[in-house]
């Protein structure tokens, strides 16, 4: 009999189709970059029990898209950000505290590592390019464009740093927003060339790992696999 495989929550993305039903869509590289690490991923629509999920769930990811509410942060809203559907945020921000009090591995990618950080008190710079310190592309200019891409520096003493054994290598990045002061009881573990944050954690914590570039859209990456192996471990642990 073989061994059962962890399960693994992944939010998505929802849109209004009319007045009494919308629609739920993910990128599947999220999901395929579960199941070639082990893992068995399960798609979590708004509306959903948070807590009965984190009862029956190993693990939640929570994936790339559009940009936070920043009244969430204290905030008025940039005329250049394009808000996540109100479901969503609200279905993500209740599954974040149902994970954590179950201390369950959390894995945020782009968007989700912003999560991470605005749900433990941090705030965003909503603009990147309205920064004069800011000297990458962190976001292509069309859908035309390929992704930009460049290095990270990741810290040495960092848990990221330990799964991916690695210290520096180029990412693929999709972003125009990022963490600027940091969260309750995190750390930043990585660092664009231009001093944008790329990656965050909390050290007491199993697994509490956001990382803002796009590690599913580099699946051959050593540093992607040992980030969604570390993950699947993880949950499977829990």
């Amino acid at each position: 009999m073989s061994e059962a495989k962890p399960l693994i929550g992944i939010t998505a993305n929802w849109s209004s189709v009319d007045e009494i039903s919308g629609q739920v869509s993910l990128n599947d590289a999220y999901a395929r970059s579960v199941f070639r690490a082990g893992g068995v991923a399960v798609l979590i629509p708004p509306g959903a029990d948070a807590h009965a999920l984190a009862d029956h769930l190993d693990g939640l990811l929570i994936p790339g898209g559009d940009d936070i509410d920043p009244k969430h942060y204290g905030e008025t809203l940039h005329p250049k950000a394009e808000l996540v559907n109100a479901a969503r945020f609200e279905q993500e921000w209740a599954l974040m505290e149902a994970f954590e009090a179950r201390r369950k591995p959390i894995l945020g990618i782009c968007y989700g590592c912003q999560l991470l950080n605005v749900w433990r008190g941090g705030s965003l710079y909503q603009h990147l390019p309205d920064l004069p310190t800011v000297t990458l592309t962190h976001q292509r200019a069309s859908k035309e464009e390929p992704f930009p891409r460049h290095f990270v520096e990741v810290q040495p003493d960092s848990k990221l740093a330990r799964i991916v054994a690695q210290t520096r290598f180029e990412i693929t990045s999709a972003h125009h927003q990022a963490i600027k002061t940091l969260g309750k009881r995190l750390v930043i573990t990585a660092y664009a060339p231009d001093g944008v944050v790329e990656a965050i954690e909390d050290p007491d914590l199993p697994f509490f790992i956001g990382v803002q570039w796009h590690p599913e859209r580099d699946p051959d990456a050593p540093a992607t696999r040992r980030l969604f192996e570390a993950f699947v471990s993880a949950c499977k642990a829990r």
